[in-house]
């Protein structure tokens, strides 16, 4: 019997082939060191600065980095639900940050429909199981997207150089997770690099560009 054959074992499976110690997937597991520096570089950031939604993107972008180290070490169900769950306090941050700068939300509000939010969406993910949360993340991309279209169409004036880079990365990164998932490149027994170590790489990336133009363009402070 292996390390976690005891747990419920992950709804997703990943080109890397699961070990049978306590980290199965080594490059699926250490690539997400990327999202700890990013989380603690964002924190020092704003080390000056007073409790704000932009330090909470910080913290959830090591919370990040440790579930989704630990998911890929486990390949259990347990951690999957708390990997994807930190995504959903990522992009929610974006969600909540694009309502209030199209006035849809009163920064005084901005905590508890976040808090609902994240809530709603990972009540959701455990109710439905299975690739759920991966699906319940991507409509919240779709309408963080929507929604920042919605203020380029009000002519505001918003300087886009870091969210085009942002969207950029991670389209390149969604289409290596694609590849990974589907098997279009596949090494299993390559635990130094994988495509989704990449993807984890560049979705860290991405979250840098994200924090840049937020920064620039704050919703709420």
């Amino acid at each position: 019997m292996c390390f976690w054959d005891h747990w419920q074992p992950a709804t997703l499976k990943f080109c890397e082939e699961m070990l049978c110690g306590p980290i199965r997937q080594p490059a699926n597991s250490f690539s997400n060191i990327g999202f700890i520096i990013v989380g603690f570089w964002i924190l020092w950031q704003e080390r000056k600065n007073a409790w704000s939604a932009f330090k909470l993107m910080g913290i959830a972008t090591i919370l990040v980095g440790i579930t989704s180290g630990v998911y890929h070490a486990s390949m259990t169900f347990f951690w999957q639900f708390f990997d994807v769950s930190s995504m959903f306090m990522l992009i929610l941050l974006a969600l909540c940050f694009n309502l209030v700068r199209n006035k849809l939300l009163s920064p005084e509000r901005f905590t508890l429909v976040y808090s609902l939010l994240l809530a709603s969406s990972m009540a959701l993910m455990l109710l439905l199981k299975g690739p759920s949360g991966e699906y319940i993340f991507a409509v919240e991309v779709i309408a963080v997207t929507l929604l920042e279209y919605k203020i380029l169409r009000s002519k505001v004036r918003v300087s886009y150089h870091y969210f085009l880079k942002a969207i950029g990365t991670f389209i390149i990164a969604f289409i290596v997770w694609i590849g990974d998932i589907r098997g279009w490149w596949c090494d299993p027994h390559n635990h130094y690099l994988q495509g989704h170590a990449i993807w984890h790489i560049l979705n860290a990336l991405a979250v840098v560009f994200l924090y840049r133009f937020y920064r620039a363009n704050p919703a709420t402070k």
